[in-house]
């Protein structure tokens, strides 16, 4: 269907009514396609950018089954959007279309057997407030808490709690609801594991309109701030701490350089690597005796902190560095294989410098080193990636705009729900 926006606009208008709103404004079409890809430089630079025909802000999940229906009859492509915190262009359309917008999709929140279901544009704030009364937690989020539940779903993958309770797409999504992109669009209930190919397709493989997330029994915890004498001595403690039951919530080791990029806190002792741990209560006064034990200090222990330094790992990391230093860029090494291996990271990258964070790898917790480092040129990159897995290290390239992991389970998604291979044309490659 080739129509002008405007005319597209006023069709989607009379089929949908109050249900939601469309635009066909060209400063909306800008600001929909617009994510925080920016953190690549490779990315932000290289990815092809189209304006979507017009942009539906949906307000029901019948709005979503009539905008699935129309798009499949018409041939329309369609993209979804939560709140675009997204760092890889999950949202940045390859094709025109309609941008469908969730984040006003919103409504009651409900916890059952130990699973809390919301719609698609709940934000995880309102989640965390929502559990606050109820004595569980979730048993993961994601650092960015004003994302919305189902463009976290569709886009991302680690968090506070991962440690514990691994990613994204490994139980912690319990129940989602689809929307295919049929004649019919008859929503579909999914319950784990047949929720996993739809985990981190960026929007490929159906509309999300509920999400089912696991919580877990609340803990009482507080953050714990220290400086230690480098990364590799910051790095021995860490891994005693992942040794911890229950793991920790959150654990970071930073050099000096990148902390120096962080607003200034008591917590970072300026000129020091700096080591950061969310633990239980009862936790503290062993990550105390760990630090002492191997030369460093406790600057700090604030249960009030415990959510801010949820904003000082992950690619948050990374927007926090580049505010104060626009040219870095990040590459992720995961696995412990990386530790006591500082020389090669700078043989890669010059200039480089690196945060330590606790993640959760197939043979339990571990470590992964976050590595930032001036961008002069893509090739650059890649040559450095090149070089550490010429190593036989896990190098994690957050420089890609495609879903490249479990293709194949999420082909066979794909074709269910959307047999017309409308869903966020050319995000999903098949070979």
């Amino acid at each position: 269907m080739n129509v002008l926006p405007e005319a597209l606009a006023a069709d989607l208008r009379t089929l949908l009514g109050e249900s939601a709103d469309v635009s066909a404004d060209e400063a909306a079409r800008k600001a929909a396609t617009k994510d925080f890809s920016w953190v690549s430089p490779i990315i932000h630079g290289t990815i092809p950018r189209t304006l979507p025909d017009a942009v539906v802000t949906v307000r029901s999940a019948e709005a979503v089954r009539k905008l699935a229906r129309y798009a499949h009859q018409h041939r329309i492509p369609l993209t979804a959007r939560g709140k675009g915190t997204s760092n890889y262009g999950q949202i940045i359309p390859l094709a025109r279309g309609i941008m469908v917008d969730f984040q006003c999709l919103t409504g009651e929140i409900e916890l059952h057997d130990g699973t809390v279901t919301a719609l698609a544009g709940t934000t995880w704030h309102e989640l965390n407030a929502f559990l606050d009364t109820t004595g569980r937690e979730l048993a993961m989020f994601p650092t960015t808490l004003n994302s919305t539940v189902a463009g976290y779903v569709g886009g991302g993958a680690g968090g506070p709690g991962s440690i514990e309770h691994g990613f994204n797409h490994e139980g912690f999504v319990q129940r989602l609801t689809v929307v295919p992109v049929t004649n019919e669009a008859e929503p579909v209930e999914l319950c784990f594991p047949a929720t996993t190919p739809h985990v981190h397709a960026f929007g490929t493989t159906g509309l999300i309109t509920r999400v089912g997330l696991r919580t877990v029994p609340a803990r009482e915890r507080t953050a714990v701030f220290a400086s230690v004498p480098g990364l590799d001595a910051g790095a021995a403690m860490a891994l005693e701490i992942l040794r911890f039951s229950p793991a920790p919530q959150i654990l970071a080791v930073t050099e000096p350089e990148l902390a120096a990029l962080f607003p200034e806190d008591p917590g970072f002792e300026p000129g020091r690597t700096n080591l950061r741990a969310v633990v239980t209560v009862e936790q503290a006064g062993a990550v105390r005796e760990i630090v002492e034990r191997g030369g460093g200090a406790v600057s700090g222990v604030r249960a009030d902190a415990v959510r801010y330094l949820a904003t000082f790992i992950n690619n948050h990391t990374t927007v926090r560095a580049k505010a104060r230093r626009p040219e870095l860029f990040h590459v992720l090494v995961r696995g412990n294989g990386i530790l006591g291996k500082r020389g090669l990271i700078a043989e890669a990258f010059p200039d480089a410098t690196v945060q330590l964070e606790g993640i959760r790898g197939p043979g339990g917790p571990c470590l992964m080193a976050r590595i930032l480092a001036p961008h002069r040129d893509d090739a650059a990159v890649h040559a450095g990636m090149d070089r550490l897995r010429a190593e036989e290290l896990f190098v994690d390239s957050p420089h890609s705009w495609v879903v490249s992991e479990n293709l194949p389970p999420r082909w066979a998604e794909a074709d269910r729900f959307d047999p017309g291979g409308l869903l966020n044309p050319g995000k999903l490659p098949r070979h």
